[in-house]
Formats: C-alpha cells, structure tokens, sequence
C-alpha cells in the first residue's frame, strides 16, 4: 500500500467516527465536513493554521462553553497533534487546551446579575468523558524532541482533571530532566492548576510548589572562581529559577488564600533579575519591565505585599528596576487610593532621576495623581524652563503635570505652546501599550483648568483656532470650558466680531456658548458669510448656516429662504434640494409665524407617516417624531400630536427593545404633555414603566432617557429616585460609553436637593463608593485616579445634599 492510500485510510477512518452534523460554525451555521481533515494534515502551514482556526471556533465558540463538536473532534485533533506531519501540532495542543479549560471552568463561571437564568456557559455533556478517554494519549508528548510541542502537552495536560493525581507526579519528574526554562516554567504552573484538582497528591504538590518558591529550591549557585567542577555540576542539574512561577501557581492551587512570602518571594526573584542589567531603560529590552509588572499583578489584592515590592524597586540602584516599579507603583495608585499617599513621594524623587525615560513615567505618575500631587509642585516646577532642565520632553510633561494639579506656574509655558506649536511635542508614539504611554500629552486637556488665566490665554488660542479652520477643532471644548468655569469669554467674542479676521472664529465659539442672539449688531457682516442651502460644509470655519445665523442675530429671514410657495398657496415649499430634515428644522425654527398653510402640510405628513407599518426591527418611527414636533411647533396645539404620539409610545414600556426614535416619541410626548395636564399623568406613568423595564433588561441608555423626561415633566422625587438609585447600579464607571454612573448621581443630587429624604435608600451605595479604597472604576490607565475623583465628587453631592 502506498503513502498516500496509507494516509486516505487514515482519514478516512477518523472521519467515520466523527457525528458531522454536529461540527458546525456557531455563528455562521455553516456545517464542517471531513474535508476538514484533509486540510488539517495539509503540507500547507497557512491552510491548516486556518483549519485549526475554524474548528478552535466550532468547539469553544467565544470562549465560554463546550459545544457538541468538541468531544467528536477531539479524537482526530490527538492524533493530528501526535503526527510529526501535521504543521500546525502546537496550535492543536492549544486547542485542546482552550477546550479543557472552559470544560472545567464553566459549569462554576460567574455571569452577570442581568443575564441571571436567562443564559450560562454550558459544557456539552459529552465532553468530560471524551477528555478524559483523551489524555492519557497526549502524555507521549512531554517527551517529544521539538520543545514547542512539549510546551503545547504541558499546557494541554494541566487540564486533566481526571488525572491530576498522576500527572502531579509525572510533570514533576520532567521538571527535573526539563533543560529549557520556559518549558520548566510551564510544568510549575501546570503543577499548581492539577493540584487544585488533586486527592491524594495535592498536599505534595503544594509542598513541591513551596519549596521551589523559596531559594532553595532554585539552588544556590557555586562560586565560579571557586570550584569550577562544581559550577558545571550544579549548572548539569539544571536548577531553574521557577520563584515567580512558583508563587503564581500556589496562588492559582490556592485562590482565596495569601500567604505573606509571596510579595517576599516576588520581590527577591525580581531585584535578583533586574540586578542583572546596568542599563537605561531605554537601551535595555523591555521584556525584564514586563516581567516585573506582570509578576506583581500576580500577587492579586495582596496590597501590602505589592507595596512593598513597589518600594524596593523604586529605591533600587537598578534603572531598569525603577522603571518596573514605576509601572507597578502607577497601577497601584490607579487601583487602590490608599497607594497613592504610600507611594507618591517615593515616585516624586524620580522626577529627578538619572535616566530619561524614568523622568517622564515619574512626572506623569504625578499628572495622574492631580491634588494629591501639589505637595511636589516646587519639585516639578523646577524642570519648567531651560535653565532647569535642558531636556525638552522632560519640560513638556513637566507642564503637563502642574496643569494637572491646577498650578497656574504652568500658564506662561502654555501660552508659549500655544504661540510657538499649538500643542505638545510628545505626540502620539504609535505604542500598542497606550494605556502606559508616556507620549500623549493633550495641549486642550491642559489649558481646560485655567479659566481663571482666560484673559492671558484667550488671544493666542483663537489665533491658533483661526489657523486650523475647523469649527470642530477640540480647542473649541477649551472655550466652552472656560466660560462654564466662569472666564471672561463671551465679552471677548463678541468684540471680536468686529474684526474681519476673527469675524467667524468668534460666531462658531459664541454658538457653543449657548448666549443667545448676542450680534444683532452684526448682521450684514455674517450675512455675507452664510452658506448656501445646498451646503454640507458644517465643519468649514469660513460659512454659516442660516440655522446658527438666527442663533446668533435673531433675524430667521435666511430660514424662510430656504422655503418658498411658487404657486402662491401660502405653504412654504422646500426647494428640490432641500432634504426633509432641513425643511423641518426650518420648520421648528420658524414656528408658529408660518401659519395655517404649513400646519395643514405637516399634518398630512405626520398621518402619512403613522400610517406606514415597519417592515424590520430597523424601520423606525424617527420620521414620524421629526413630523410632529414640526407639527407642535407650528401649531402649538397639543391636539394635533398626542394621539399619534400615544401610538407610536404605546408598547414602549413592555417591550425589551425599542426600535430607533421610539424614545425620542416619548421625550417629545412628555415635552407636549407638559403643557397639557389631563394627560401628563398617564404620559409619567409611562417613562416611568419604560424606565423600569429598561433598567430590568440592563438598557441604561434608554432608561436614562426615561427618566431625564420624567423628572422634567413631574419634578416629583418619589418618582424619579428610585429608578436613578437602580441606575447608579447598573450604570458603568465613568470612561465608559456613556450614560455612565455619573449621570444618575448628577440628577439625584437635584433630586435630593427638592427632597432628602427621596435619596435615603442610596445612602449605603453612596457609602461604598466614597469609603472603597479599590477604585470602583477601570484600573491601569493614565485616567483612573480622575475618573474616581469625579466619581467620588458626585457621589459626595448627593450625600451632602441630601444631609440638609
């Protein structure tokens, strides 16, 4: 028999023994067949990477469940990763692996409340029995000669559960014989996942993890010059240094336990291996940094244990070590408030080191810190300028982080920056690691605080504004910042509408003002500036719409433009160009002068538009929504809208999913409704029942919504309290997509300010977030302290209104 008819045998018999109607994509459908076989052993390395690819996803799906497919692939894929032909042996071993873990994590997986008896990762129950038939097959590997395939059987085998107890001992044993240390990292760990499974040798294998956490397991290594004999017989022993491997594999056997020699441990092995270089940071790999900061995140919530290797490497001769600890200490400090009083002087002196990179991670730990920070100002004033610091990136995050504690020192460099460059040096460096960046300093973020300084740093920055020629530059947040924050600014803009240069710089910013029609004066000068109808330049600095026109001067002559009536009947017509939703902003903004020609039009397009029946989920009723609120406002008869609107809201608060508008048909019928008491009642009954049942099916956004409306129409507080109580539960931190948790604090301090006692029952959620020292926000980001210090802020004003 030939090789080939050999290995069409071969497959042909694994093919029979596989239920194909059960290897399916789960997303897609699409069912596999044993032409995946043929791929899977193809000479090809692309297509069966692919392959394995496809069927990784056939059995695992995302991750979360066992599905059928994988105890009737699981045969084929041992003996794929036990053939020496097969490419792609490693990536089948992880396979399996990937598949035995969720195995034996998902029948006790966690889920969130939301999804409480509606959905749990599952494990087909085919699998436990298929694996454990399975194992015993892949134990031949640990002796395999290519050091990635006994990788790949380490990893996979650390999920036999069934044979923990003899696999404890087997893995052991190549422990001892393993010359790689990657490899022997890997049998540590797989030591400490079987012993969580073990029964008769899991106090062995805690005891064998133990021992080679502490030094004497690594083995103390022979004076070269000594005793060569003895070097070369305790380097033939081949006695890794597994320390921190040790450490997390004990803390993997023994997940609710803290042994107090862990951080010991960890601290040892880490200043041990960053002694081993003498160079910056900058000239060394960044693989010993990862190192370090990953071995701390080890240690979990071990905060005293992690502190404490934080300050040894701070305080280490080693550049590199401070650079770990910098990392370390900046995580911590994100995570936990109390490190941050711990840690900040010891990272405040690295702002003075002696290698670059340590400087600027030191200054922006600082940044991060904001009024924790200002006891350092002095310190970090001090690197302003060129005469005290020489270096330019160290100046620059020097004024990045006194404007980050509110020190107005900073302001003189700043209008320098905005004069010279319009923003930092230390752009964007293309890192895949952003979240530790120290390239990506934000000009407009650092002028934001300084509304107090707005009549020294207004002129360069509406020069800057005027050469970028964007009305949506982000300098224009800047101006609105300060003029929130009480600076000078309106006045200001408004002179400058004099100037031809400044002329529409000034009228964009005034419009974000929201101050009204300030320039009457001013008319024929932004006349000459409007665009024309047709125009879809929103963003050009150079034009106006006849919109933001009227915004601006109170003359809606260029509004009623954009309609006209060629036949005389009265009813502004759109010209062919105009689109719907420009011809009904016309119409909101034009109101009642329009008359009845208009109102009768309109009503007639509202009808139309109720009448059509969606065809998809995507159908939405946003078209009627536009339609009516024309209609209000041009009638102001709230007749007109509220049955079509009763319609379209009718089924909002008994159904999971809204589709597109029918929220805004609700906002709008509250905005009718409270003009028209006889309804407004029923009108708060039904956001409030929309606004229960979208935070039960965890649809903050909506909910949100509902709510917002409901408290403008009512301004009950037994109302609306409870459901903002319910949102701050369900609601995200802040850096999320909003609505995050900070919009329901913001509206229950208005709440409680109308009635405190309305707010009593958030009293003790209010508690938990101000008295947590873990930051109940996103760690490990340049933003974390910021985000919990307005988190705390807007849960403090809640609780201080509602002392009163």
């Amino acid at each position: 028999m030939s090789a080939q008819d050999a290995r069409a045998q071969r497959l042909a018999r694994l093919a029979a023994q596989v239920d194909w109607s059960k290897v399916v994509d789960p997303y897609g459908g699409g069912q596999y067949g044993p032409e995946v076989l043929e791929r899977l052993w193809s000479a090809s390395r692309i297509t069966a990477d692919r392959t394995c690819t496809n069927l990784h996803y056939a059995a695992n799906g995302d991750g979360s469940s066992v599905r059928a497919a994988a105890a009737e692939m699981l045969p084929f894929l041992v003996e794929a990763a036990r053939d020496p032909e097969v490419t792609v042996r490693f990536e089948i071993l992880q396979t399996i692996a990937d598949i035995a873990d969720t195995g034996n994590t998902a029948p006790t997986a966690t889920v969130a409340p939301i999804l409480e008896g509606k959905w749990r990762p599952t494990v087909d129950p085919a699998w436990p029995p298929a694996w454990e038939r399975a194992a015993d097959s892949l134990v031949p590997l640990l002796d395999d000669e290519d050091d990635i395939i006994r990788a790949g059987a380490v990893d996979a085998l650390a999920q036999s559960a069934a044979h923990a107890d003899t696999l404890i001992t087997r893995l052991r044993t190549c422990f001892e014989n393993e010359p790689d240390l990657w490899i022997a990292e890997r049998l540590v760990l797989a030591v400490g996942e079987l012993s969580r499974y073990a029964i008769q040798r899991r106090e062995e294998a805690l005891a064998w993890l133990r021992f080679h956490m502490t030094a004497e397991g690594k083995g103390q290594e022979p004076d070269f010059d000594e005793d060569i004999d003895a070097w070369i017989a305790w380097d033939d022993e081949v006695r890794h240094d597994v320390r921190l491997q040790a450490v997390q594999a004990l803390r993997r056997a023994l997940p609710d336990h803290t042994d107090p020699r862990y951080a010991r441990v960890t601290t040892d092995a880490l200043l041990a291996s960053s002694t081993a270089s003498t160079k910056p940071p900058g000239e060394y790999s960044a693989a010993l940094v990862d190192v370090i900061t990953g071995a701390d995140q080890r240690l979990g919530a071990d905060l005293p244990g992690r502190l404490a290797l934080a300050h040894a490497l701070l305080g280490h001769d080693g550049a590199t070590a401070r650079t770990g600890g910098l990392r370390i200490a900046a995580g911590l400090m994100s995570r936990w408030r109390s490190a941050v009083p711990d840690l900040l002087p010891a990272v405040a002196q690295l702002v003075g080191d002696t290698h670059r990179e340590n400087q600027l991670f030191a200054l922006r730990v600082l940044a991060m810190c904001g009024d924790a920070a200002r006891p350092w100002a002095d310190l970090v004033a001090a690197h302003l300028t060129a005469t005290g610091e020489a270096d330019e990136p160290v100046r620059e995050h020097a004024i990045w982080a006194l404007s980050r504690m509110g020190d107005d020192r900073c302001v003189p460099p700043l209008i320098e920056l905005l004069t010279t460059r319009g923003e930092f040096t230390s752009g964007h460096a293309g890192s895949i690691d952003r979240r530790w960046n120290v390239s990506d300093l934000s000009l407009t973020e650092a002028l934001a605080p300084f509304a107090a300084h707005s009549d020294v740093l207004l002129d360069p920055l509406l020069a800057r504004i005027r050469e970028t020629a964007h009305r949506r530059h982000p300098y224009y947040s800047i101006l609105r910042q300060w003029h929130q924050d009480g600076g000078s600014v309106v006045p200001r803009l408004i002179g400058l509408l004099d100037d031809d240069q400044m002329l529409m710089v000034a009228a964009h910013a005034l419009l974000l003002m929201d101050s009204g029609g300030v320039a009457a004066a001013h008319r024929d000068r932004l006349r000459a500036r409007l665009s024309p109808p047709t125009s879809s330049r929103d963003n050009d600095l150079a034009q106006i719409s006849p919109f933001d026109y009227h915004a601006l001067t109170g003359d809606d002559t260029p509004v009623r433009a954009l309609l006209h009536s060629p036949d005389n009947s009265g009813f502004p017509k759109p010209s062919p160009q105009l689109s719907e939703p420009t011809l009904l902003r016309a119409c909101v903004t034009l109101g009642g002068s329009l008359g009845a020609p208009a109102a009768d039009r309109l009503r007639g397009m509202f009808r139309e538009a109720l009448s059509r029946k969606p065809e998809r989920w995507s159908d939405a009723p946003k078209g009627a929504v536009d339609r009516a609120r024309a209609l209000w406002r041009v009638t102001g008869d709230p007749h007109e809208v509220l049955p079509g609107l009763m319609e379209l809201t009718a089924r909002s608060a008994l159904e999971v999913y809204q589709t597109p508008g029918e929220v805004e048909a609700l906002v709008l019928l509250s905005e009718v409704a409270a003009t028209h008491p006889p309804v407004a009642g029923l009108v708060a009954q039904r956001l409030g029942a929309t606004a229960r049942e979208r935070i039960r099916h965890d649809n903050r956004f909506d909910a949100m919504t509902s709510v917002q409306s409901l408290w403008q129409l009512t301004s009950d507080p037994q109302q609306v309290a409870p459901a903002l109580i319910d949102l701050v539960r369900i609601c995200p931190p802040p850096g999320s997509a909003g609505p995050t948790i900070l919009d329901p604090l913001h509206l229950l301090a208005e709440v409680a300010a109308a009635d405190p006692a309305s707010v009593t029952p958030a009293t003790p959620i209010l508690h938990a977030l101000l008295d947590a020292d873990e930051r109940p926000v996103h760690h490990d980001h340049w933003g974390a302290v910021r985000e919990d210090d307005a988190l705390r802020a807007a849960a403090r004003a809640v609780v201080d209104t509602g002392l009163r």
